[in-house]
């Protein structure tokens, strides 16, 4: 076997047994000598690489020259050309889920949301992720198991003295029964050459014990899916809400646009009778030009009209999730609305909003999960009791001299059970407890603030819905009122017996009561669809029994 042997750095050992004709060393990184130099080649070239990666700025890595003007980065046209790829797509975003015979409701406006909306997709997601972090925690509960192999090489030199008699002391000592040691002495011999070529080891750590830890562990993140699970259900509210909110928008701009034309045709209407009573010298010139303003300021209003029901339709086609140049009919009629009922008496309304909430449900969740770090950071004041073990096998080589070699190969073993008790880490676990103490404290406030906030936004929804209510009423009587006055004042500016003052005054107060009865009646709607959201009851599943695993 040759001597000349190269050890390469200083193996880290982890652990060492010995046994009786063999030394064994656990988990060390080994490398033939013979492989050293085309390594450390590999290792080089590999180096040279990252440094190369990392190195000096290249053309991509540069900033705009000054700050005068815009500047285009040499990267720029790659993110372009991606995003024009998505373009497409984005601009046909749920057109095949759209069948353009049909006149959508808003409940199918609603269904088609739940299904485009991202918000919901992500919600979505968040709870999953929930549910895979309950499954983490639960993994304290089962036993870790490691494999680690090595193979390769490497030398570690261990003393080995060389034993030295005296023999005339040695006749000395027997000849006076005198202790043998004093005639033997240990001197600097050839160090003990010992090479690992092969080592394997499948280890297992099973925590046994902790005082409740890993309980409050699972506890916490069933919370937090509670947490995520709530959070979903609420982002599917709010989603029925905007969808709700902006339908009701669009079709009240749908209805102004109507009253815009009905406005303009009558102050055409208007225009044309100031015409003939100037050609019969019944008018003045100057009222000739007002009723040509009023015209045109009719027209005016119309297309301003025209330009916010476009808008109005933009803003439902981003609430349900689509491309707003998909083809798409949409109803005029209320068909799924919100029930307006204000039979249920309000405390009744408020106790079942302060039950039923998911804000609320989360800031309880949120509450009890901090009671729950509280339990996991008082039970690491107390030991851990964990079972060890480990099975192995592996492969060494003694050389002694340089000409005695022994090959040798066994398999390991071991079990031992630990006890970890600890006593001092810098105040770690008392400033956790500290944080965990002030963050449910937070929490609770915190589901202070949204039961109060709660109450408020029900009290605040159904007074709305009750003065919507109200107003619709009025707005009705308003509107008869005013289309007789108009009728009665243009016959009248028609006979000479009206000025045209009294004519464009009555005209405006038409056009503004027209207005008011169809926003009151989006306002009852938007009112009825805000306390539904106030309560936590809008769109919501039926509520299930009470299984609750907590008093």
């Amino acid at each position: 076997m040759p001597s000349d042997r190269i050890v390469f750095g200083r193996p880290a050992v982890e652990g060492l047994r010995f046994v009786p004709g063999r030394f064994d060393f656990i988990k060390m990184r080994y490398f033939d000598h013979s492989w050293l130099p085309a390594i450390m080649l590999v290792a080089c070239l590999f180096g040279l690489s990252q440094v190369h990666a990392a190195g000096p700025a290249s053309a991509h890595d540069r900033v705009p020259p000054s700050s005068q003007r815009q500047w285009v980065p040499p990267n720029l046209a790659g993110y372009q050309d991606t995003l024009q790829k998505g373009s497409v797509e984005a601009l046909e975003k749920g057109k095949e889920l759209v069948d353009p015979r049909k006149e959508y409701t808003l409940p199918d406006l609603i269904d088609l949301a739940e299904r485009l909306n991202p918000a919901t997709r992500a919600a979505w997601q968040n709870a999953r992720q929930a549910l895979a972090l309950v499954g983490v925690s639960k993994s304290a509960y089962y036993p870790f198991l490691s494999l680690a192999a090595a193979a390769g090489y490497t030398r570690f030199f261990v003393p080995f003295p060389k034993l030295e008699v005296n023999q005339a002391a040695l006749k000395r000592v027997l000849a006076t029964g005198g202790p043998v040691q004093t005639a033997v002495t240990l001197t600097e011999g050839n160090p003990l050459h010992f090479d690992v070529l092969y080592q394997s080891e499948l280890t297992m750590k099973w925590l046994l014990f902790d005082f409740g830890e890993r309980e409050a562990s699972v506890s916490a993140a069933r919370e937090g899916l509670l947490i995520a699970n709530v959070a979903f259900n609420a982002t599917h509210q709010r989603v029925v809400l905007e969808v709700s909110q902006n339908f009701y928008t669009y079709n009240l701009a749908r209805e102004s646009v109507k009253v815009a034309e009905s406005a303009s045709q009558t102050a055409d209407t208007v225009h044309s009778a100031v015409e003939a009573r100037v050609t019969n010298g019944l008018a003045t010139q100057p009222e000739h030009f007002q009723a040509t303003q009023q015209l045109a300021q009719a027209r005016f209003d119309l297309e301003q009209a025209r330009g916010s029901e476009r808008d109005a339709f933009v803003d439902l086609m981003e609430a349900v999730g689509m491309s707003p140049s998909v083809p798409i009919r949409i109803t005029e009629a209320f068909t799924g609305s919100v029930q307006v009922d204000l039979e249920t008496p309000l405390v009744t309304l408020v106790t079942r909003a302060l039950s039923q909430r998911p804000d609320l449900v989360a800031s309880l969740a949120k509450v009890r999960a901090a009671e729950d770090k509280i339990k996991g950071v008082k039970a690491s004041y107390f030991p851990k009791i964990t079972a060890l073990a480990s099975v192995g096998y592996g492969e060494e080589r003694t050389t002694l001299n340089s000409s005695n070699t022994f090959d040798s190969s066994a398999p390991t073993f071991g079990a031992s059970l630990a006890v970890e008790f600890p006593i001092f880490e810098g105040f770690l676990r008392d400033r956790t407890l500290d944080a965990a103490r002030a963050e449910l404290q937070a929490a609770s406030e915190q589901l202070a603030q949204t039961r109060d906030d709660a109450v408020r936004q029900v009290w605040k929804s159904y007074n709305d819905l009750r003065t919507a209510i109200r107003r619709q009423a009025a707005a009705a009587a308003l509107l008869q009122s005013s289309q007789s006055a108009y009728d009665a004042v243009l016959d009248s500016f028609k006979l000479g017996f009206s000025t045209y003052t009294d004519v464009v005054t009555n005209e405006t107060k038409l056009t503004s009561a027209r207005n008011s009865v169809f926003e009151s009646r989006s306002a009852v709607y938007q009112a009825a669809t805000t306390l539904a959201y106030a309560m936590g009851e809008l769109g919501s599943a039926p509520r299930p029994a009470n299984t609750n695993h907590r008093n």
